[in-house]
């Protein structure tokens, strides 16, 4: 994409302007992608905020110029009319900057998502269990507190039974965030709190994330199954940077259930959306993230591609998915046209 854009650069506006362009895009990859990463350099966070709006920034321009290249392209060739370079590149910059500006204010505003499930495996003295489900917070240095806090009051004004994060929660060293863990405290439930680890917490610090999540009132399961009662709730950790293929799906935490608690409905947590053949049927609603729907239209398409999967709601038979869109955003702070939410889950007695 860069080179296209160096390309693109040099053809409409010479060579300075393209040299220009190819500095710039080799300071920030080299700062943001080597020296800062892979040699852990404690980055200030506007440089960070930097590197990341790069990104996006080049795949806006890179989509535009394509299209417009294409269109105008057509146009010649019916029409014979040729549009200058550097008109065209000045226009394309300013529309990916709009775009970028949208994608940061839509990152912000986060949906509430409403599902219902039906089931006959409610007790007979409860009509409807609600559910909560918060994933890929993806707390770092692009992260603002005001987006926990809008979170939690998301949380707080759906007055759940249960809230549940699935992964992806930190992505940072947590040890001094003590003010965002009384934030993740603030909303009680009846039936608790849960969470299941995500790649993230890994690469953040798997003990240090954990440890975390349990001072925000969090139960984190690994491997583990509770009988709350009304419903049963059991949760796998992720594996980190293992393949997929040699991920725990489950199969022998769900397998293992007592028989009596078969009779009741099981919550699945498990981070990324993939459903083992052998698990369907073990349990009745799994909820998962990873994907965040894309993040930026059309990535969603190749992401649903690479999971063989699709966001939202999927039913088998005997058993439903949710992959949740996620609540905040990882790297650049923008969504484009795919809104972060947090889900409310109705489970409730089937008619």
């Amino acid at each position: 994409m860069a080179s296209y854009i160096y390309y693109k650069i040099r053809k409409g506006f010479g060579v300075n302007s393209a040299i220009l362009w190819a500095a710039i895009s080799v300071s920030v990859v080299a700062w943001w992608a080597v020296i800062s990463r892979m040699l852990e350099i404690n980055t200030p966070p506007t440089i960070v905020m930097i590197g990341y709006m790069y990104l996006p920034f080049t795949g806006f321009s890179f989509i535009l110029l394509l299209m417009t290249d294409l269109i105008g392209y057509a146009i010649w060739r019916l029409k014979g009319i040729k549009f200058k370079g550097n008109h065209q590149l000045s226009v394309i910059f300013i529309l990916a900057a709009a775009l970028l500006c949208y994608g940061y204010f839509e990152a912000k505003d986060i949906k509430t998502i409403k599902i219902e499930i039906p089931t006959d495996k409610l007790p007979l003295d409860t009509d409807k269990i609600r559910i909560v489900q918060i994933s890929d917070l993806h707390i770092g240095k692009t992260f603002k507190s005001d987006t926990l806090i809008k979170t939690m009051e998301i949380a707080r004004t759906a007055k759940p039974d249960l809230i549940v994060m699935t992964g992806d929660i930190v992505d940072t060293n947590m040890i001094w965030h003590k003010y965002l863990a009384r934030i993740f405290a603030s909303v009680e439930t009846p039936l608790g709190k849960f969470m299941v680890t995500g790649n993230h917490e890994h690469y953040a610090g798997f003990e240090q994330s954990v440890s975390f999540m349990k001072r925000a009132g969090y139960k984190v399961l690994h491997s583990e199954w509770y009988d709350l009662g009304p419903i049963v709730v059991a949760g796998v950790d992720d594996p980190g940077r293992t393949a997929v293929s040699k991920q725990n799906n489950g199969f022998d935490l769900l397998s293992s259930l007592r028989g009596d608690l078969r009779n009741k409905f099981i919550l699945f947590l498990k981070h990324r959306p993939h459903v083992h053949k052998d698990n369907i049927g073990l349990f009745d609603l799994q909820l998962s993230g990873h994907t965040h729907g894309g993040q930026i239209w059309p990535l969603g398409y190749l992401v649903n591609s690479i999971h063989g999967v699709k966001q939202g709601l999927s039913v088998y038979e005997g058993s439903s998915l949710y992959i949740s869109n996620g609540t905040s955003h990882w790297g650049p702070p923008i969504r484009f046209l795919t809104p972060p939410e947090v889900t409310v889950i109705d489970i409730v007695r089937k008619k």
